[in-house]
Parts: structure tokens; sequence; C-alpha cells
């Protein structure tokens, strides 16, 4: 019996059961135009560095580009996000994302269960692992309901 506990202990703590890791964003990355203003640009790194949850941001004013990693265990959502980017005069457009959760499927559609209290909708991919916890990239799409549609363009 005691065997049986410590190997339980030990497989949690190594993570073997998929459905106990963590799920959430990981990354988001944006391409913005109009990167070239210096205050705009502190303003923006300020505000989302604010967010609880943020590990760090990276902006490339040259690309056009923002990337934000997040901490493990975050409960950001792309709505958050793409708030703050346009509090700051920026209009963040598709987001590629990577984000680990359960793809879940009901008559209404297939989304991305971040495990945190939030969803992703999912516009294309996955529809054949659902119930099962993934890592996936993709891009992330506002349609014309102002709802984020996911693309997954790879799962893990």
């Amino acid at each position: 019996m005691t065997c049986f506990l410590r190997f339980g202990g030990l497989c949690l703590l190594l993570g073997v059961f998929p459905s106990m890791a963590s799920a959430e964003l990981r990354t988001i990355k944006f391409k913005l135009a109009g990167m070239d203003c210096a205050f705009c640009n502190g303003a923006m790194d300020k505000a989302l560095k604010k967010l609880d949850g943020v590990d760090s941001v990276e902006l490339l004013p040259q690309k056009g580009v923002a990337e934000i990693r997040l901490k493990t265990d975050n409960r950001i959502t792309l709505r958050d996000v793409r708030r703050i980017i346009k509090s700051t005069g920026y209009a963040p457009g598709d987001a590629e994302i990577t984000a680990r959760g359960r793809i879940v499927g009901d008559g209404a559609g297939t989304t991305l269960d971040l495990l945190n209290g939030s969803t992703v909708p999912i516009a294309e991919g996955a529809k054949d692992r659902i119930g099962t916890v993934v890592e996936v990239t993709g891009v992330s799409k506002v349609d014309d309901k102002n709802e984020e549609r996911l693309t997954i363009t790879a799962i893990k």
C-alpha cells in the first residue's frame, strides 16, 4: 500500500496525468501597425505587465510585433489583452497563440477549455481530439460578432 501511495504521489509530481496539468494561454503574439511612438509603446508595455499572470512583454517596433509570455496557471484571456492594447491606441489584429487546455465538443461547436474559467471557440482543427488535454498553436481572430475564433495549426 505504501509503495502504491508513493508511486501515485510521484506520478502527480511528475505530471504524468495530463488532465491534472496546468492549462492556460502560454504565449500571445500580435502584429501591430504603427509602433513608431515610443510613448505609446511604453504605455502598452507597462499596462500589459500590470496584468496578473504576465511573465514578460517584448515589443519589437521594427517588426510591428508585441509578444506576451504568460506565467503558469495564469487566468488571462485574449479579451483582457486585446482590451489593454486598444486602450493604448493600437488595433490588435490576429493573435498567434500557444495554449494548453482540453478540447470540448457539443452540439454548439468545439472549444478549447483553458481550465481557468475561459474558453476559446475553435474555428478549425482538433475536432478528432475531443476530451483530450493538448497544447495547441494557432491563430485567433475576432469574428463579426466580436468573438474569438481559433484556427489550430499544431497540436502536441
